[in-house]
């Protein structure tokens, strides 16, 4: 079974909305009979997991042949030749040892899993890229593969392929059949893709063999997506595919919980409703988007797309700077980070802007995740060392306060591994404003060291208090060392 997965789908019903301004609109208590973590240790707890990547995602190639309607979209082995030359050349040095591949493009298997990605020419006929191929290429190079996957979806061309670890259950067998599945939530709606029933003979063995067939290619990153439509077929408010319910659903986040801790490879959920305070996917992921599709990107998407409105479902926030707010209050260090989904630089008005992007998903523990090709000034952005040494050091902040509707969420604050503090001021208004923090109230004393990790320069010692006019859109990251 081949399988497209398609930009437009994923944002067919950003026209449409439901705000609600109630504060933790996600604590659901009544979501779970009963505590589905019971017996289960975060993923995120994992020794080596504890950390956010720094990568490069074909998101923004494959989203422009989408837009352009420039089918089939395709990445081919000239491009990853030339990608990974890009990488290594402007990116490897500071830490980026990833790329990722992403929807849009032809995700071929025989049996039941991914081998493949993409047709090779704009030819649907064409033969798909062995995922071993690009493995290869880019471990020559001294980088490793990410893939777009989830074990809720079937790949196969085969359907009599048995599942691994069972003895005569096919994979076929895994698909919605209404005959018997009559309790999903919307049986009339459309099946976006060929979904995996977990309470289907095999399932529990299909997502095992999942994630021993990515660890034996050498894949240690999954993202994966679609993760509300699963649950309950909600986007928004729109109906987008049938919703499979609740337990189908935990019960595939308890074996993503089992099995990636047994094989190594590291989760990362898109999607998801984050129901009852995300109390599975806190277990299940080491990381989670918190915030609407990037798509072209811009200061709108990054942080003035329904400022200071929430949801009780996917997406809870429309603006990565509120999503990176609210779910502060799940992240930490052993605890899953936050995705504020890819940044192009591009899209930016202007160096404050830029800044801000780069600093806030470092500042609040989560990914960088580069999408374009950028160059010149543009480039730098993603270079700045002394501010990638946050993410090498599994740095985690946290905001003044949690709050989307005053200026106590735009200051962050966190400590590193050799006792060091950083200070994130960020002004997401119009015109400039001052931004502070009173250093004592959250248990900084004494007398340091001060030096401003954009401006690559010492600005003498502080106690007490930072105080700083930040230009609009713009910021201020401030390291103390005794």
């Amino acid at each position: 079974m081949k399988k497209y997965i398609f930009a437009s789908l994923a944002f067919a019903a950003l026209l449409s909305s439901c705000n609600s301004n109630e504060w933790d609109v996600t604590s659901d208590l009544s979501v779970d009979k009963q505590d589905p973590t019971v017996g289960l240790t975060p993923v995120a707890e994992k020794e080596g997991m504890d950390y956010a990547p720094l990568y490069w995602s074909v998101y923004g190639n494959l989203r422009a042949q989408e837009k352009a309607g420039s089918f089939p979209n395709i990445f081919t082995e000239n491009d990853w030749d030339e990608t990974i030359d890009y990488v290594v050349t402007n990116l490897k040095s500071h830490g980026y040892d990833m790329l990722v591949t992403d929807g849009f493009a032809a995700m071929g298997g025989d049996d039941g899993y991914m081998t493949r990605y993409s047709h090779s020419t704009k030819d649907e006929g064409s033969p798909e890229i062995p995922l071993t191929t690009i493995v290869a290429k880019l471990k020559e190079k001294g980088l490793k593969l990410g893939v777009y996957d989830s074990p809720f979806w079937l790949h196969y061309s085969n359907p009599n392929a048995i599942i691994p670890g069972t003895d005569s259950i096919t994979v076929s067998s895994l698909g919605y059949d209404p005959a018997k599945d009559k309790d999903v939530k919307y049986p009339t709606a459309k099946e976006q893709f060929g979904w995996v029933m977990t309470d289907h003979p095999g399932a529990e063995q299909f997502f095992e063999g999942f994630f021993k067939h990515y660890a034996d290619l050498g894949v240690k990153f999954v993202r994966m997506d679609f993760l509300s439509w699963y649950e309950d077929g909600m986007n928004y408010t729109d109906v987008i595919d049938k919703g499979f319910g609740r337990e189908r659903y935990v019960k595939g986040m308890q074996w993503i919980n089992k099995y990636a801790q047994k094989y190594g490879v590291y989760v990362s959920l898109v999607m998801p409703h984050l129901r009852n305070d995300a109390i599975i996917e806190k277990y299940a992921g080491n990381m989670v988007r918190i915030d609407a599709d990037a798509l072209e990107g811009s200061w709108y998407r990054f942080s003035d797309n329904n400022r200071g409105s929430l949801r009780g479902g996917w997406p809870n926030s429309e603006n990565a700077f509120d999503g990176f707010i609210n779910w502060s209050k799940i992240s930490g260090r052993k605890k899953i980070r936050l995705d504020g989904d890819f940044i192009r630089i591009g899209s930016y008005a202007d160096d404050n802007e830029k800044m801000s992007v780069i600093s806030l998903p470092l500042m609040a523990g989560g990914p960088i995740s580069i999408t374009d090709m950028p160059t010149g000034n543009d480039l730098t952005f993603f270079q700045n060392d002394e501010l990638l040494a946050l993410q090498k050091d599994g740095f985690v902040g946290k905001p003044l306060e949690r709050n989307l509707w005053n200026t106590d969420g735009e200051v962050w604050y966190g400590q590193m591994k050799d006792g060091s503090w950083v200070i994130g001021l960020f002004n997401r208004d119009q015109a400039a404003a001052t931004r502070s923090i009173d250093l004592t109230k959250v248990g900084i004393t004494g007398t340091w060291s001060a030096r401003d990790l954009w401006k690559h320069a010492d600005e003498g010692t502080v106690s007490d208090k930072i105080e700083a006019v930040i230009p609009a859109h713009g910021c201020k990251i401030i390291k103390l060392t005794k």
